[in-house]
């Protein structure tokens, strides 16, 4: 069920044009993003033409999903996250874009949600997102991922994957924080800060304060949580096969299979 509270997302905005811009700016912080993307769904042995159904968690304006109904034109995605501003604009890109996503506003921390979607999805997603929640809520969220999926079903996940090294994870931090200052030096792109100081001012202060009045999720940490951790969580869920599928420095795709 959406949330009533987009409704103020009926503005006369550019919203293809935020959507472009919001691309720009997560591309100067996640390198190789797309890259991601594209392994992220070559890699689950599922043919093109498979009607199957997707779940993007924390998905933002719906990025990954997009790419997703690219890659598996028969599929349907179900697109969920807590940030409404993100969702709205989601909602538009993907009407003018006729895509086939259903966007959720929700909590992922929640319970009621997941429990009426026991082996529903046969692909679940996640990129640059779960990393916002501290341990004890990953590993509950991977418990319920594990519940939603069919069995055979495909979980990745895209995120800052920290080393088990604490000394190694540094300087994978310092090299990261080196290329994306080199990014934005190059090219016109906004931050984060300057991404949403600009959408707050397009849209109005006042309006914006009030549809972007919810509680934040973060609780996590900016490197992401150790490797090992990820693993041992997954396994604990009954996910049999975890592995890790791509890494660069502090960035990593884990997979799984139920």
């Amino acid at each position: 069920m959406r949330n009533k509270s987009l409704s103020p997302l009926e503005l006369n905005l550019d919203w293809q044009r935020w959507f472009e811009r919001w691309e720009q700016m997560q591309n100067g912080y996640i390198p190789d993003r797309r890259h991601r993307f594209k392994l992220m769904l070559e890699f689950p042995e599922f043919p093109k033409n498979a009607k199957i159904n997707i779940l993007d968690l924390g998905c933002g304006p719906g990025s990954l999903s997009f790419c997703a109904l690219e890659h598996f034109p028969a599929a349907r995605a179900t697109a969920i996250d807590a940030d409404p501003v993100l969702l709205g604009m989601g909602q538009k890109v993907s009407k003018s874009f006729s895509r086939k996503v259903l966007f959720i506003h929700y909590d992922l921390r929640r319970p009621d949600w997941w429990e009426s979607h026991s082996g529903k999805f046969d692909l679940v997603l996640s990129a640059t997102a779960l990393h916002w929640l501290n341990a004890e809520h990953l590993s509950r969220t991977y418990q319920r991922v594990f519940r939603v999926l069919k069995p055979g079903g495909w979980f990745l996940n895209s995120d800052h994957i920290a080393d088990d090294n604490p000394r190694i994870q540094a300087r994978f931090r310092e090299i990261l924080q080196s290329r994306q200052k080199q990014f934005f030096a190059k090219n016109d792109a906004d931050d984060w800060d300057g991404f949403w100081k600009s959408l707050e001012s397009a849209i109005g202060k006042t309006v914006f304060k009030k549809i972007r009045s919810w509680k934040a999720v973060w609780e996590g940490t900016d490197d992401g949580q150790p490797r090992q951790f990820h693993f041992s969580a997954l396994k604990g869920c009954g996910f049999k096969d975890v592995f890790q599928v791509w890494q660069d420095l502090g960035e990593s795709i884990i997979a799984a299979r139920k």
